[in-house]
Formats: structure tokens, C-alpha cells, sequence
């Protein structure tokens, strides 16, 4: 028997034999809490600790925008690739250059904050970039080989490791050009903040690692749903537009999901955004619902208040656990549950009503 395990062992028998049995936090969950890659901000995919891979464990990280970070065994899969923000954005806490693992990028959509470091992220790990045909094709335009891409489409599924991955035809949202406009417009005006000419230049250059193809909207953004082997189920959706007949048909199949991660941007104004969101929640009905794509891109979008989701969320689906992790806060989940074995009180979660 591996040591790894032997302790683990022994360490869930010392806490089966101290914690009361009221306690609504797995065995497994309060294992995998003792370890680094628990506690650690340093994502694995610069150098960060992982769990030992004979762990039921799932670590994700949020890394801005919508950017997530999942590791499972000894996959590190990123979703979307849009790190080096610009210089007028908050730092996630680390730039592209560091990225030094992956197994798989997966992409949600074409859109530059969505994939704009892909193509060098893949180059320095040798991790395939999968999404849709818009979204492969911008990272060839950029040079990466075909063989280092995998195309996928509505009704397509492939495997990383032992993790399947079902795809369906998402939308984008649907943004309103006039109260973007004006939004942007009060807020430049009102913090001072337009671009000087060296932050315009190096926005232009992340700008043009993305496709600005209308097509994205209605052909390039996909729905994922990540099956572990345990039976954990997983979605991943990086723009919150109409519900796709794509996405009722995979939801119909798969749904409903353990875990989602659902965008929730669009709008600048809260009470539209919410109803556009929360449809993707309720038809999925996810035990743990992670939030995406709130914060803000100066000059584009402003953060999100999540207040006005979350209780929408807790309206309806009292039993769903909505967290709102800081950037690079490990979140680890006992995929042996369907609640990912979190405690009541785990950090950035939202109280039940």
C-alpha cells in the first residue's frame, strides 16, 4: 500500500473517531482539506501542489474572468486561456509566461478574454487547445500546429485521461449595444480611467489573439460536461445567452449536474443578467454553482454584484451551494458526493435560507 494512502487512511480514521457525526462534511472532504493542494493559492499549473492522484478529489481554482483551473489525478485542464488581462485590469496573481502544466486547454468560445493566451500557453505545456472550429482556427492563425488542436462540435465527446467530456451548441450572450455604450461611457468619465497610449497599445495586442467573428455568437461557444469517473458531473459554459436546443438536449442526458460553472455577464445591470444566468441554472439544477466572468475588464465590463444571482439561486433551488472563490482559492470536492462533501460553513459560500 502506497504511503500517500496508508496516511490518508489512518488520518480518516482519527477524524471519523473525533467528528461528531452531525457534521455535513465527507470523511474524504476533510481528508483531502490536510493537504497543500488544498491550502495553497499557487495554482498547478505554475509549480502549484497537487493531490495524490489515488485521492477521489477534485481541486478547482478560479483564475479570473472565466478562467478556471480543474485538477483531477494527474490532469490539469484549463478552462479558457485569458490571463495577461492588460495593464488597467487587477493581476490574477501570475502572467502566462508562468504557466508550466497542462493537460488539455479546453475553450469555451473565440473571444480574446476567452482564449488570447492559448496559443502560448499550449506552446510552453504541449497541452492541446480543444473548442470549437472559430476557436481552433484562431490559434492556428497564430501558428500552432493542427496536431496540438482538437475541433469539436455540438453532440461531440472525447476523453482527458479518465475524465469524458460531452459538448453541446451553446449561445452567447446577447449584448446590448446602447446601454454598453453608455455604461462605458459613465464610467470612464466618472473614474478618469481612459487608456494613456502604452496601455491602448498593449490592449490592442491582446485583443488580436481573438476573433471578433459575428459567427461566434450562434456557431463558436460550446457547453462542456466533465463525467469523472466517480460519477461527478461537471458543466462548464463561459457565456450566458439564450438556452440552445443543444444544451436542453445534453442537460435531458447528462443533467442534473453535480457541479457548474455558469457565466454571469452580458448586461452591466444585475437584474437583467440574472434571469439570463439562473435559466442555465435551473435547467442543469447543480448541487454547487461557481460564478464566472462577473469581474471586471476596464473599460468593457464592471464587476458584477452576486448578491441578486445567489438569491435568486437560494429562491429557487434552496439546495443548490453557491460559492463565490477569490482568485486562486483551492476549492476541493469529494467527487464521491453529489454536494462535493463541503461543510456548511465552507469559506465564500453563500447561507442557505
Amino acid at each position: 500500500m502506497p504511503n500517500a494512502l496508508r496516511a490518508t487512511l489512518a488520518l480518516a480514521g482519527t477524524l471519523a473517531a473525533a467528528a461528531p457525526a452531525a457534521h455535513a462534511q465527507s470523511l474524504v472532504a476533510a481528508v483531502l482539506d490536510q493537504y497543500p493542494a488544498c491550502r495553497s493559492y499557487t495554482p498547478a499549473a505554475t509549480g502549484g501542489p497537487t493531490l495524490p492522484s489515488l485521492l477521489p478529489g477534485l481541486t478547482l481554482r478560479w483564475l479570473g474572468t472565466a478562467n478556471y483551473e480543474l485538477v483531477y489525478r494527474n490532469e490539469v485542464v484549463l478552462l479558457d486561456t485569458y490571463y495577461d488581462r492588460g495593464p488597467r485590469n487587477r493581476s490574477i496573481g501570475f502572467t502566462p509566461a508562468q504557466v508550466s502544466r497542462a493537460t488539455a486547454l479546453v475553450i469555451g468560445h473565440g473571444h480574446f478574454d476567452h482564449i488570447s493566451d492559448a496559443a502560448s500557453v499550449s506552446r510552453q505545456t504541449g497541452a492541446p487547445v480543444i473548442g470549437a472550429a472559430l476557436s481552433t482556427g484562431v490559434v492556428l492563425s497564430e501558428g500552432l500546429p493542427a496536431n496540438r488542436t482538437l475541433t469539436v462540435a455540438d453532440g461531440s465527446s472525447f476523453r482527458i485521461g479518465s475524465i469524458k467530456v460531452d459538448v453541446a451548441l451553446a449561445h452567447h450572450s446577447v449584448l446590448s449595444p446602447d446601454v454598453l455604450t453608455d455604461i462605458k461611457t459613465t464610467y470612464q468619465d466618472a473614474l478618469n480611467t481612459g487608456a494613456t497610449p502604452a496601455e491602448a497599445a498593449a490592449e490592442a495586442a491582446i485583443l488580436a489573439r481573438g476573433t471578433f467573428d459575428p459567427n461566434v455568437i450562434t456557431q463558436g461557444t460550446l457547453a462542456y460536461v466533465f463525467t469523472f469517473d466517480t460519477g461527478f458531473k461537471l458543466l462548464f459554459i463561459d457565456s450566458a445567452g439564450p438556452v440552445t436546443a443543444g444544451e436542453q438536449a445534453l442537460a435531458a442526458k447528462l443533467g442534473p449536474v453535480d457541479a457548474a460553472i455558469i457565466a454571469y455577464q452580458g448586461d452591466p445591470v444585475a437584474a437583467v443578467q440574472v434571469p439570463v444566468t439562473n435559466a442555465h441554472i435551473q435547467l442543469w439544477r447543480p448541487s454547487i454553482y461557481l460564478p464566472a466572468h462577473h469581474d471586471e475588464i476596464t473599460g468593457t465590463f464592471l464587476n458584477l454584484g452576486l448578491e441578486p444571482l445567489f438569491e435568486t439561486i437560494h429562491a429557487e433551488l434552496p439546495n443548490t451551494r453557491t460559492l463565490n472563490p477569490l482568485y486562486r482559492q483551492p476549492i476541493c470536492l469529494d467527487i464521491t458526493r453529489h454536494d462535493g462533501g463541503l461543510p456548511p460553513s465552507y469559506p465564500g459560500q453563500q447561507a442557505s435560507r
